[in-house]
């Protein structure tokens, strides 16, 4: 999905793209088949991590199969329906390389400087990664900009258009890039709802249902944004979550 230059986007070798993939191969996002912590059910319900760390609204038909510190992950019955919510990602700045961990801990390196549209591409690609897909082909084909302060950085709704192995898929959600901190480090955090693109017209719909839904309380609002490194002896910034603008990012009303 993220455009490098001058080489083209890496493909699986021997995968025809228009070949059906084999029933085990999974689709973009979703990772290993795991067991469900909720039931797959005909009406919508409310799941809550048993950490109690964030809960969501599981659509019908829609199941849980990861929660918790904040993180929601769920599939539906569909191939290709996948959420992902409150998933943050550290990130070093530095080139990009799906796949690899950055230092300090981090997750992915990705240079800061980039445009908003290639980090949710460069974030979208190192998640289909590391649950192990191939990088996609695709592109972000909108953004719109959610004002908030400089304590927490840079947010916007997105949507995009995916071409991977195993079939195209339409996605919407928002991301979030917090600031660069003294160690060439920075917090991300994503939301995300994928639909396979024969369902593109009912995806703006289905992710506002979703992501709108998505609640934390106060202490995991808090490990949210609190920054990923710290300078020893300086006390972390963490904002108000009465402040609108921290409502703003943890409420995610994206869509």
């Amino acid at each position: 999905m993220y455009k490098r230059q001058p080489q083209p986007t890496p493909q699986p070798q021997n995968t025809p793209q228009n070949t059906p993939p084999p029933p085990a191969q999974t689709p973009p996002l979703q990772g290993a088949p795991a067991p469900a912590l909720s039931p797959q059910t005909s009406q919508p319900t409310t799941y809550t991590n048993t950490d109690g760390s964030a809960s969501a609204l599981v659509p019908a038909g829609w199941k849980v199969i990861s929660g918790s510190e904040g993180l929601i992950k769920m599939i539906g019955s569909q191939y290709g329906e996948v959420a992902i919510l409150g998933r943050v990602m550290g990130a070093h700045n530095a080139p990009f390389a799906p796949g690899k961990t950055g230092t300090d801990n981090t997750g992915m390196s990705m240079p800061y400087a980039s445009t908003f549209e290639d980090k949710v591409a460069m974030v979208y690609d190192q998640l289909v990664v590391i649950n192990g897909g191939a990088v996609p082909q695709g592109s972000v084909t909108s953004v719109t900009p959610i004002p908030v302060g400089r304590a927490i950085g840079q947010c916007g709704r997105f949507t995009g258009a995916i071409t991977a192995t195993t079939g195209t898929f339409n996605a919407a959600g928002t991301l979030c890039v917090m600031p660069l901190e003294n160690a060439g480090d920075f917090k991300n955090l994503f939301w995300i709802v994928q639909v396979p693109a024969s369902e593109a017209a009912t995806l703006p719909a289905l992710a506002q249902q979703i992501i709108t839904s998505y609640n934390v309380p106060t202490a995991t609002l808090q490990v949210l944004l609190k920054p990923w490194d710290q300078i020893a002896g300086k006390p972390v910034v963490v904002m108000d979550p009465g402040d609108s603008q921290c409502c703003l990012l943890y409420t995610s009303r994206c869509v």
